[in-house]
């Protein structure tokens, strides 16, 4: 191992979306163990203003910081989460254990911090390397989710622990209405930003649960009871896109998307300061939540206690179980081991890639075409049978496009 005079150290304060205060790290230092033994001690100060709990993690690089491509799960002291302000924090990593004669020149090594109050709205999901699309020979995959390929995602990032519900999607509505952001009428929530009228909720669908009369919106049942922490439906892509800006023009955060050509950031997400939707290979690396299975819950998927999906057709091998027939509220179901729910069934989820064919090699933070005619969706629904439910499976969809089994949940890079 070399010396720790060859170790480079960098730190980042990062603040939780919506958090009233950012945390700060500084007065950083290390020190190597000169036993042998691979410790590396960092000592530093995270200060928070409003005295909240914090999370700390490390991430490191092998290539001076071009990737974060090493993981930091050996962590003692003051990491993960829970962590009470304060100066002189001490955080021991077993890198040498965890990543045995990989230390060169080039290591880099950055701390991280954010507040903890927010946890149970947005989980970080801390950057890694998965293998993307689905095992050969696995039951119900289909050409596109081949081939199975190596993913690097160099850059960590928040994604809502649940889809957007039909009373966060109207209230955001409502304020973007006030403020002039969007426009509607009893039929339609369209978009008035950058030129654009995009249809973005389709408020006289049959299966829409929220409705808009006199200046204000409301929950409906259409059909199904008054539902405000079921999962928002009839939106289309545009109306996904646009609920993630009007998040950050609420929390004075740069637009991710250019409404009159609805690039993400020019084209990378990853760099995008404000709140936006997660990228295909995103949003499959958080489902996965280091499982290779066909579902993060195993080889099969429970309709009782795992996921809402159509019961009378389980996948294969697996007992069947029952069929709701509609939404559930969010979180109805155990979340996986990131923390995140549904998951598997509910509803389909937008992405923001344009939908195309899988990259044959490794990639690093793939983004996807900067054009095409449909959009990822990914995860199943309440209708469809497991074997559309599972990690790998991809599905597409008109972005102008609603259905009563398309919903979302936002994202944010967090460095």
């Amino acid at each position: 191992m070399k010396q720790a005079s060859l170790i480079l150290l960098l730190l980042l304060g990062l603040p939780l979306p919506l958090a009233a205060a950012e945390p700060v790290v500084e007065n950083v230092s290390f020190e190597q163990a000169t036993d042998g033994s691979g410790v590396i001690m960092v000592t530093f100060d995270a200060l928070d203003a409003d005295g909240d709990s914090l999370r700390i993690w490390l991430e490191a690089s092998s290539n001076g910081g071009l990737t974060w491509d090493m993981s930091c799960d050996s962590l003692a002291g003051a990491a993960g989460e829970g962590i009470t302000p304060g100066p002189e924090k001490v955080v021991h990593w077993f890198a040498g254990a965890e990543h045995p004669g990989v230390f060169s020149d080039n290591l880099v090594i950055r701390v991280l911090a954010d507040d903890d109050t927010g946890s149970e709205w947005m989980v970080l999901i801390p950057a890694g390397t998965f293998w993307m699309g689905a095992q050969e020979g696995e039951y119900g995959a289909v050409d596109w989710e081949y081939p199975r390929h190596q993913v690097t995602l160099t850059h960590s990032f928040f994604l809502q622990s649940t889809e957007v519900t039909n009373q966060q999607y109207m209230e955001l509505a409502q304020w973007a209405v006030d403020h002039g952001y969007a426009t509607a009428t009893s039929a339609s929530l369209r978009d008035a930003l950058d030129g654009s009228t995009a249809e973005l909720l389709d408020l006289d669908f049959d299966y829409c649960e929220i409705g808009y009369s006199e200046g204000s919106f409301f929950l409906k049942s259409a059909g199904h009871g008054i539902n405000p922490d079921h999962p928002v439906k009839a939106v289309s892509w545009y109306g996904a896109a646009a609920y993630c800006d009007w998040l950050s023009l609420q929390a004075g955060l740069p637009r991710a998307y250019d409404h009159a050509t609805w690039q993400c950031n020019g084209n990378s997400p990853y760099t995008a300061a404000g709140y936006r939707l997660p990228t295909e290979a995103e949003w499959e690396y958080a489902c996965r939540a280091g499982t290779e299975t066909p579902f993060h819950t195993g080889a099969c998927l429970d309709a009782s206690t795992e996921a809402n999906y159509n019961g009378d057709y389980p996948y294969t091998g697996c007992p069947s179980g029952p069929y709701v027939g509609w939404t559930v509220p969010v979180g109805s179901y155990p979340a996986n081991a990131r923390g995140l729910y549904d998951m598997h069934g509910n509803l389909w989820e937008w992405c923001n890639d344009w939908y195309s064919v899988y990259s044959s090699g490794s990639v690093s933070d793939p983004v996807g075409p900067t054009s095409g005619s449909y959009r990822v969706l990914r995860g199943g629904h309440w209708n469809h049978d497991a074997q559309y439910c599972r990690s790998a499976n991809r599905n597409r969809g008109n972005p102008g496009g609603v259905s009563s089994g398309l919903g979302f949940r936002p994202a944010r890079s967090a460095d």
